[in-house]
């Protein structure tokens, strides 16, 4: 476990946390924010203008709706969302439609109520934006917070898009988040997920909504012991040096079968240490 001295509390954690969500896990942020249409996959968040300046928006994706693909832009604002935010969104729409040439759906996470947010943007009067907002107060997370907690204490296994609440649900609180949040780490410890590499990343996403809503530092640290955040990265890490290790096998096995085709198959046996049987059949062996 890390001592106090060496923990820090992370900058931006939820900014973090949106990269994380959006880059692992953006067809599960999809469905559980009941967003239109099918996730197809993510875009590129950076798109260098004429200027020089290179406007980033929080997170965009493509999704398949009703036979036409569009892009989602979903941004984080902890501000209210008054007629500044909603242009800075409608120019966050028009680069990604430049750049993409698709329809952009926006929309918006916030912490405020939904009565406290300005929802339409009237550039002219045949021309508006009308994103979509999700209020995090909104969601119900006292509802929510029983729902899952039932579910774990039966010991059922919980889907993908159930699991995320776990990681979401201090977002839905305006006040003591810091004891909800050490009511979902232990909820998180102890669940069961359909997939288990995601709760290894969803147990990556809590150490974001740690350091946002942990009151100390010795918080943190005890915290991320609770959710076993140390045999998860090691765990993650492992996986990683995998998928590399697969990756460099199935490059030298590809040239193994060159070999094969130029040089005959004794040749590439002899070079690539690949099996007769697997360049005859061209198909390496799990390994």
């Amino acid at each position: 476990m890390c001592s106090k001295k060496t923990t820090k509390r992370m900058d931006n954690p939820d900014d973090t946390l949106l990269k994380r969500q959006i880059a692992y896990a953006g067809d599960v942020l999809h469905e559980f924010h009941e967003l239109p249409g099918k996730y197809i996959g993510p875009l590129v968040n950076e798109y260098p203008n004429a200027d020089g300046g290179i406007p980033r928006v929080d997170a965009a994706y493509r999704i398949k709706l009703d036979g036409e693909t569009y892009i989602v832009n979903l941004e984080d604002e902890s501000v209210r969302i008054d007629k500044s935010v909603l242009v800075k969104i409608d120019n966050y729409r028009l680069i990604l439609e430049y750049f993409n040439g698709e329809a952009v759906i926006s929309a918006i996470r916030t912490p405020l109520p939904l009565e406290k947010c300005q929802s339409v943007f009237e550039k002219s009067p045949t021309l508006c934006l009308r994103p979509w907002i999700i209020s995090y107060i909104n969601l119900d997370g006292t509802k929510r917070l029983s729902t899952i907690t039932s579910i774990i204490k039966r010991k059922e296994t919980l889907t993908r898009v159930q699991a995320i609440n776990l990681v979401m649900i201090p977002k839905m609180f305006s006040k003591n988040q810091d004891q909800i949040l050490e009511m979902v780490c232990v909820l998180l410890r102890d669940c069961t997920v359909e997939d288990s590499d995601f709760k290894l990343e969803l147990t990556l996403q809590m150490r974001c909504v740690i350091h946002k809503y942990a009151r100390t530092i010795e918080d943190i640290i005890r915290l991320e012991g609770v959710i076993g955040l140390q045999k998860a990265m090691t765990a993650m890490e492992f996986q990683h040096q995998s998928l590399i290790k697969q990756g460099f096998d199935q490059g030298k096995f590809e040239m193994a079968l060159e070999i094969k085709e130029k040089h005959g198959i004794e040749e590439a046996v002899l070079l690539s240490g690949f099996s007769r049987e697997e360049l005859e059949r061209g198909k390496m062996n799990d390994r």
